[in-house]
């Protein structure tokens, strides 16, 4: 019997994004968190917002996990670029993740690791592989960076934060968002494969972060959720090996 895969994003315009794209859902309350079912072809799926932040983030996702038994998850929505080079609406699917506000330091850790868990958590490589087809298939796909996804409980807009993030990392974080760290977290500790798709909302040079977020929204969430369905359609003849 095919598990079902479990698509989650952070905030309203994301998962709104992603409804588009799967009209033929049934909504539900489960324990005070709004899901919707809905189904492609044979996959059936399970949507939730999560909300913003880590907690929130973890709550939704140990809900989703412990209760439907996904047999993968999705993490769409957007992201704040770091590096050179990228541009708004350009796409980050991230290799890596790591907490960009953890300190642990004093105990012999990495910046970024927290107590009984590995530095950095890795997405699943065959949903990554089965992502990068599907983006090469597309007609006009959007730019995509690959790398390390920073995570934290902070909106990063300020120089002084950007400059902080670049140095603790070696100018290593591709992105910055809100729950991608606790996504992480929590599917490795329940070891269900993840895969996080995030369009830039904002990126450096581009002006003024919190301003361009609100801007493209709901633009940069419809380009992660559009790539998600195409994702979950290659999925549907793939399942159930993830």
């Amino acid at each position: 019997m095919k598990k079902p895969i479990a698509l989650v994003a952070a905030m309203e315009e994301e998962v709104e994004a992603l409804l588009a794209c799967f009209p033929q859902h049934e909504t539900c309350v489960h324990f005070n968190t709004r899901l919707f079912h809905a189904h492609h072809g044979n996959q059936e799926l399970v949507i939730a917002q999560t909300g913003v932040g880590k907690v929130n983030a973890a709550c939704t996702l140990a809900l989703l996990l412990s209760d439907f038994a996904p047999g993968c998850v999705i993490n769409t929505g957007t992201a704040g670029g770091l590096q050179a080079g990228q541009h708004i609406l350009d796409l980050l699917v991230p290799e890596e993740i790591v907490y960009t506000d953890v300190d642990l330091t004093p105990l012999g850790l990495a910046f970024g690791q927290m107590l009984g868990s590995e530095p950095r958590f890795r997405v699943a490589p065959a949903l990554l592989a089965c992502f990068r087809d599907v983006l090469a298939e597309q007609p006009s796909p959007p730019v995509c960076h690959h790398g390390l996804l920073g995570s934290s409980d902070s909106f990063i807009h300020s120089q002084q934060q950007l400059d902080q993030i670049r140095a603790r990392f070696q100018d290593s974080v591709a992105c910055v968002d809100m729950e991608g760290g606790a996504i992480a977290h929590t599917c490795t500790r329940f070891g269900v494969p993840f895969l996080i798709l995030r369009a830039l909302s904002d990126a450096p040079g581009s002006g003024d972060s919190a301003l361009d977020f609100q801007t493209f929204l709901k633009r940069a969430s419809a380009v992660s959720a559009n790539l998600c369905h195409a994702l979950v359609e290659r999925l549907e003849l793939l399942n159930p090996k993830f």
